[in-house]
């Protein structure tokens, strides 16, 4: 049977499984970055509109689909593990999903509203952190340190490899001008290759480098 939906991703004559999972897993697929509820609908295989039954809006949208790229992430600390082997272990999961899914860090930064999954994630690591000894300041203080450093390098490594409207990627507009600058002060050098590094560099080991600082 030849099988004629919009979508080639289900039968003739079988009705659509919509859900707001489903829906968040297709914002996902697509990009937050580029999410619309017209794409949506037409990735599911429905009409934009039906999904109104399932998310209220375009941020409660994205916050059906940052609770979902998050989901997976397992936040208890396994037995024997020391507070900062989970601290990267967790921090890690985060930074990849953000690397996986473009926009989800991004999404987070900018919801009015902290998404409920956030929320349970920060408690929960605050409340392994007290189980290793933290106090519940010092735990608050160091998951926000590591999660706001972390959030704000994949927002900000998204943004150096945007194209500019003259070709070249932001990074390399950004390494063309510190090069210029830092030839011009010789005494500058060391912290010149060092920024310019930085820029040409792994994204992933940058923020590493960052995180380790930190938990030093």
């Amino acid at each position: 049977m030849t099988d004629n939906s919009p979508s080639g991703r289900r039968g003739a004559g079988r009705p659509p499984r919509v859900s707001r999972a489903t829906i968040a897993e297709a914002a996902l697929r697509i990009g937050l970055d580029k999410a619309t509820l017209v794409q949506i609908g037409r990735e599911l295989g429905v009409d934009h509109s039906s999904l109104y039954r399932h998310v209220r809006s375009r941020d409660d949208l994205m916050t059906a689909a940052v609770d979902e790229s998050l989901a997976g992430i397992p936040w208890r600390r396994n037995d024997g593990e020391d507070w900062r082997a989970y601290l990267i272990r967790v921090t890690e999961a985060v930074w990849t999903v953000y690397e996986a899914n473009p926009g989800v860090a991004e999404t987070i930064r900018s919801l009015d509203v902290i998404p409920p999954s956030v929320i349970g994630a920060f408690v929960a690591i605050c409340g392994e952190l007290r189980t290793a000894g933290f106090s519940a300041s010092d735990a608050v203080l160091a998951v926000d340190s590591v999660m706001d450093m972390t959030i704000d390098s994949a927002v900000g490594w998204r943004r150096l490899t945007a194209p500019t409207p003259d070709g070249p990627v932001v990074a390399d507009r950004m390494r063309h001008a510190l090069e210029s600058e830092f030839a011009a002060h010789a005494d500058w050098a060391e912290f010149g290759s060092l920024m310019t590094g930085a820029l040409t560099g792994s994204p992933g080991a940058w923020w590493r480098s960052k995180l380790d600082l930190i938990l030093d």
